[in-house]
Order: structure tokens, then C-alpha cells, then sequence
């Protein structure tokens, strides 16, 4: 077998998934863990090749599921949940202390700081407890910005906060809020009024100090030569470099996840690729042996994926990389799928609950939709032979492209159900826009880095390599706005039932492995549920609310925080949707992760109107979500007193997808279907 660690991975991850998501019975899957492990030493022991790879499979399962279980337990009830539970004070809200390690560098947001330490002790009243868990903080105040350059990751500090649990929206088909973070390692957030309620008691560790002292440097280099040129560049360079998306515009992030072209300002494969070849390719013009410049690479791509934050995707890149770099150093060559399950396997049983990350399932899931398919779908590149250069050149640039493209093609069938499950979403635009964006992403992050070096070298260099990062940065952003203009490039669309992605999955796989008919039935499969999922009539959908008896009118209220959003569904007439929700002060889009899942889930594909009392944003702001997503008959407004900027772009957006606006008043009565509404 070309890959053996598979036998291994695609079992122990999918165990692991399983594990977090149904739990385990202990015993039970001890037993079967044993059983399978025995199997596999017999069938070695005779030679069994057959069986030999289904006990591993069965015991690469078993493994996962225990480890999966385990992990889901402890984030879902650490010590720190327990304490805050049993500390009156804490849970009324009165402020404690909490002691512990900062995971992360603190970041600037909105209102001042926000930080994420690992608290290992808490204090209530006047006692001090052992506690494990995580916490998300934000800070207040003018000096908050300030002091945050003094918070770095590895840095022990004393905070005194008001604490709360996560919350959820509990409207049908929203995941749980309380559970992704405590996936994360969160189970408390909290508030600090102003800086000097946190000090800094201990320094990290060495490494950890180096490592923070360089991201702030590289956040000094790239603001003074890229963001020189711009700051919404400088954000995007920073990002890509470093992994730290603090200072992205929403709008802009909005745009590039809309256009599939989001993951290349996310460290991955393609940014480790990247930084693999130029320290390679430096280090051989300096003439150091082959070995050495391998060795050198390697420990410079661990640092900097321990540099970057080591998030699930640029775990998997990091691995994959060090895992070919050593095989290198060591002469030893061996398919690219194995050293992607090696580095799966290794992920899945040091982190369980990265397996249902979707930073994990995205950067596994392209990696190996590129590997395995593009090998069997593109042609072999052989070396021209021609008399003419020219003809070599446009050959190579062919194949380039093509495989560019196939890439991306195979990416994008590997992850279109995934995204609809995960995201409510499968855009086709990358197809297109990812021939720009992932050679401008290469200029900008290799012209980003030279210019984040020179900035304290040689100044003038370091402007002309931020220009040319800028001008990179400045096309990937404005190739994401064809979404703007060809929205029909994206679909929303309801997550899709666990058999549509099986039926999915088992599809491709016969399209890619198979040959003559069973190829073809494939391909059909493929074809058949696409247009489907795309659709998402009501059988297909993952989850779905019972509808009312017949002859019913049911009204809604759904729970969209401080904010209104009131669903009325009348017999025989179409559904109405009364204010949307929103965040006022929060770059967190209520509309698309909170009211649209949950009329997707009440079966809903269409409304006939949306009515909006008024332009507050806890009653407009998820308004832009709905409008894309349900392209209502009609928009009705309410008289606004002053004129609202807000509901102005929502009556443009309204009118681009077809609606009726109407401003309605007091006394104003309408007919809907078997329902009358006056206003």
C-alpha cells in the first residue's frame, strides 16, 4: 500500500468525530479495542494481509472514539465551570480574580482589549482554588490598548473580571455557542473595566517570549511599510504572515469567505509551501550543503508554525511539512497522501477535539481532495521535448494552469457538502477568482515578509517590497468583490442531512477510483445531488421542524438576544418575518448564524414579506442575511424618524433581489392569503 499511515488516520479521525459527538460506552468499546487489536496481531502473525488492515481500521476506531469521548467530557465540564457554579459572588456577577496563562497575544477590539488565558486558579471571597479551564476576557479603558502590548501569550496574569457563562440563542438549527467554545477551551467570558485591573505577574517561557517578541515585530514592520501604502493591507499582510486576523474589515472578510478565496489569507499548506522553498532556495545560494539547508528549514517551519499558533490548519501544515522535511534530511521519498495521515494521526490524537474544528475538516479535507484526485484527473507532466523555448514556456504556463484549476476543482467537490453543513453555503466563485488570489497571496506574503525584515534594516527597500505587497493585497481584495456582482456565484443553502454527504462522498469516490460503469454511476450520483443540495427541498435538509396541524397560524418569537425577530407562519397564507434581529456595536452578523438557520430549519426557502419597525440595528441588523438568503416578496418599513443610513442599503439590497419596498403606516391593512395584517 502507497500510503499505510490511511489504514490508520481516516479511522482514528473519524473515531475521534464520533467519540465528541455521541460520547462512548466505556466498557463496551474497551472490549472492542482489545478484540480488535488481538485480530490484528493474529492476522500479522499468518500473514493475513486483508484482515490485518481491517482489525487496525477497527482499533484505529475504538481508539478515536475513547479519545474523543474523553476530551468532549473535559471541555464541556472543566474544574474552572464547577467553581464558578459554587462561587456565589462570581455567579451573581460580582467581580473575582482569576490567575492563569495567556494562550494567545491580546488583540485590540472594539470597546479596548480582548485576551484568552488558561485560569489554573480562581479566588472566591477570600480562598483561593485549583481550577482548569479557559476564559475570553475583554478589557476596557483608554490604556487598554496600551497595556495590551504587554500581554502576550505564555505571560502569567492576575485579572479581576465579571464573569458569565456563554450563552446560547436557542432557536432550532443554531448550533450551540457554549459548546464551540468549550471545544476551544472557553467556558467563561468575562469583562474587565479597565487595565489596571490586570497585572502581569510572570514572564513566559523563552520560547515563548521570542516567539511573541517577533509577531510584534513582524506587526511593527508591516504597519509601517505596507501600511504606509494602506491599513486594510496591512491587515490582510499581517494575517497571512502571522495568522492574526484582529485588524481585518468584516466587509472585507465577508467578501473573500463569499468568493472561496478566504483560505489564502489563512495559514496553510500553501503559506508553509511558500516560506519551505524560499528558505530552501536562500540557503542553497549561500551554498550550504543540502542537509543542512534541510535541517535549517525544518526547524525554522516548526517555529514558525509554533509562531503562528499551531490552529488546527496551521497544525496540519506544519506537520505535513516537517513530516516531508524529514524525510528528506533522511533521503527517504514517499507519497504525499502518507505524510498527510501521518500528520492527521498525530493532530487527532494529541488535540481530539480538533477533528470537529472546522479549520481541521477544511485544511484535511482540500488537502486530501487535492491529492487524490488531482493525481488521477490531470495529465502526467513530462518534460518537453521541443526545439523551441517559447513552446516550453506556454506549456509549462498550460500546465500551470490546469493544474491550478484542477486543484481547485477537486478542493472545491471535496468541501462544497462540507461547507453547506458547516456554513450554510457553497460558493463556486474560487473556481475563478483562485487563478488571481492564490498568486497574489504569493506576492503579497513573500513581498510582506522582505518588507516586515527591512523596515528596521533599510527603510526605503522595505516601502518598495510593502508596495508591492500592497498592490498584491489590494487586487485579492477587490477580486472578491465578482460575489458583489455575480451574487449568483453563491448559495446559500440549508445544511444537508448526514446521507446527502455520504451519498455525496461515495459518489466521488466512485468517480475518481472506479472504472468503465461504476465510474459513470459515480459521476451520475454526483450530478444528481448537487443540483439538490443546492436546492434543498425539504427532504434533504439536516434538521426541520414539525410543521403546524392544517388550518393552524403559528407565530414565532425568536430568541435573537435583546433584539426582535417574530416569525409568523399563517394557515394557508405565506410566511411573514417581523424584525430580524441584530448586535448593535458588534461586527457578529445575528442574521446569518442566528435567523436564517432557524427559518431554514422551520422549512422555509422563501418569505413573502420581512416588516421593519424601525432602524435600530437589534431590529434591522440581521436584515442583509435574511433579504440574500429568502429574497422576500416584499420589504415593508415603517415611517423612519430621522431617515436611517441603514435601512436605506437595505432597501437598495432589497430592490437588487427583486422585493417590493413599501413604507407602511398606521391604519394600513393587508391581505395574506388566509390572514389579514393591519398595521
Amino acid at each position: 500500500m502507497s500510503a499505510p499511515a490511511a489504514i490508520v488516520a481516516l479511522p482514528l479521525v473519524a473515531g475521534v468525530a464520533a467519540g465528541v459527538r455521541f460520547g462512548a460506552h466505556g466498557a463496551f468499546v474497551i472490549a472492542f479495542l482489545i478484540a480488535a487489536w488481538t485480530a490484528a496481531c493474529a492476522a500479522f502473525a499468518l500473514g493475513r494481509r486483508a484482515p490485518f488492515v481491517a482489525a487496525c481500521a477497527g482499533a484505529a476506531v475504538a481508539a478515536g472514539v475513547l479519545l474523543g469521548a474523553r476530551a468532549s467530557t473535559d471541555a464541556l465540564a472543566p474544574s474552572l465551570l464547577a467553581w464558578f457554579h459554587d462561587c456565589h459572588g462570581a455567579a451573581t456577577g460580582e467581580p473575582a480574580v482569576i490567575d492563569g496563562t495567556l494562550d494567545d497575544d491580546a488583540a485590540a477590539s472594539a470597546f479596548g482589549a480582548s485576551m484568552t488565558l488558561g485560569v489554573d486558579r480562581a479566588r472566591c471571597a477570600d480562598t483561593w482554588t485549583a481550577v482548569s479551564g479557559g476564559a475570553r476576557l475583554s478589557v476596557g479603558g483608554e490604556l487598554a490598548l496600551r497595556a495590551a502590548a504587554r500581554w502576550r501569550a505564555g505571560r502569567r496574569v492576575l485579572v479581576t473580571a465579571t464573569l458569565r457563562e456563554p450563552v446560547d440563542y436557542r432557536d432550532p438549527g443554531v448550533p450551540s455557542d457554549r459548546v464551540r467554545l468549550a471545544r476551544r477551551g472557553i467556558v467563561l467570558l468575562g469583562s474587565a473595566k479597565s487595565a489596571a485591573l490586570v497585572e502581569v505577574r510572570d514572564r513566559a517561557s523563552l520560547l515563548a517570549e521570542a516567539g511573541a517578541w517577533m509577531r510584534a515585530k513582524v506587526r511593527v514592520g508591516v504597519a509601517g511599510s505596507v501600511g504606509r501604502w494602506s491599513t486594510k493591507s496591512a491587515a490582510v499582510v499581517t494575517a497571512i504572515l502571522i495568522g492574526d486576523r484582529s485588524g481585518l474589515d468584516p466587509d472585507d472578510q465577508r467578501r473573500l469567505q463569499e468568493a472561496g478565496t478566504y483560505h489564502v489569507i489563512a495559514i496553510s499548506g500553501g503559506n508553509i509551501a511558500i516560506l519551505t522553498a524560499v528558505v530552501l532556495a536562500l540557503t542553497r545560494a549561500v551554498r550550504v550543503p543540502r542537509r543542512g539547508a534541510t535541517a535549517l528549514t525544518l526547524a525554522l517551519v516548526a517555529f514558525y508554525g509554533y509562531l503562528a499558533g499551531l490552529t488546527p490548519s496551521v497544525a496540519r501544515a506544519t506537520l505535513a511539512g516537517v513530516i516531508y522535511l524529514a524525510a528528506r534530511l533522511f533521503d527517504h521519498r514517499g507519497p504525499a497522501l502518507n505524510a498527510v495521515a501521518v500528520a492527521a494521526v498525530v493532530a487527532g490524537a494529541a488535540a481530539p477535539l480538533d477533528a470537529v474544528d472546522p479549520g481541521f475538516i477544511l485544511s484535511f479535507g482540500a488537502t486530501v481532495g487535492i491529492i487524490v484526485a488531482a493525481d488521477r484527473l490531470l495529465p502526467v507532466r513530462r518534460r518537453s521535448a521541443g526545439p523551441a523555448w517559447s513552446r516550453r514556456a506556454v506549456r509549462a504556463v498550460w500546465l500551470a494552469a490546469l493544474g491550478l484549476g484542477g486543484a481547485t476543482l477537486c478542493a472545491e467537490v471535496a468541501l462544497a457538502p462540507v461547507s453547506a453543513r458547516l456554513f450554510g453555503r457553497i460558493s463556486v466563485a474560487g473556481l475563478v477568482l483562485n487563478f488571481a488570489a492564490i498568486p497574489l497571496m504569493s506576492v503579497a506574503q513573500i513581498a510582506g515578509l522582505g518588507a516586515a525584515v527591512l523596515f528596521f534594516v533599510a527603510p526605503p527597500i522595505a516601502s518598495i517590497c510593502g508596495l508591492a505587497a500592497h498592490l498584491a493585497t489590494a487586487g485579492l481584495l477587490r477580486s472578491a468583490a465578482l460575489v458583489d456582482v455575480a451574487p449568483w456565484l453563491v448559495f446559500d443553502t440549508p445544511p444537508p442531512a448526514a446521507w446527502v454527504l455520504v451519498w455525496w462522498y461515495s459518489a466521488w469516490a466512485a468517480a475518481i477510483f472506479a472504472r468503465g460503469r461504476a465510474r459513470g454511476i459515480g459521476i451520475a450520483g454526483v450530478a444528481v445531488i448537487a443540483p439538490l443540495m443546492i436546492a434543498s427541498p425539504l427532504f434533504v435538509r439536516a434538521e426541520r421542524v414539525a410543521p403546524p396541524p392544517p388550518g393552524w397560524t403559528r407565530v414565532v418569537f425568536l430568541d435573537v438576544g435583546q433584539g426582535d425577530a417574530t416569525l409568523v407562519l399563517p394557515a394557508g397564507g405565506a410566511p411573514v418575518l417581523v424584525d430580524t434581529g441584530g448586535v448593535p456595536g458588534s461586527t457578529f452578523d445575528l442574521g446569518r448564524h442566528v435567523t436564517v438557520p432557524a427559518l431554514w430549519a422551520f422549512g422555509l426557502g422563501r418569505l413573502d414579506a420581512v416588516v421593519l419597525t424601525h432602524g435600530d440595528p437589534d431590529h434591522v441588523g440581521g436584515a442583509p442575511a435574511v433579504i440574500r438568503a429568502f429574497a422576500p416578496r416584499e420589504v415593508w418599513e415603517g415611517v423612519a424618524v430621522p431617515r436611517d443610513e441603514s435601512v436605506r442599503r437595505l432597501r437598495v439590497q432589497a430592490e437588487a433581489r427583486g422585493s417590493v419596498w413599501r413604507t407602511v403606516r398606521a391604519g394600513g391593512s393587508f391581505s395574506n392569503g388566509a390572514m389579514s395584517l393591519r398595521v
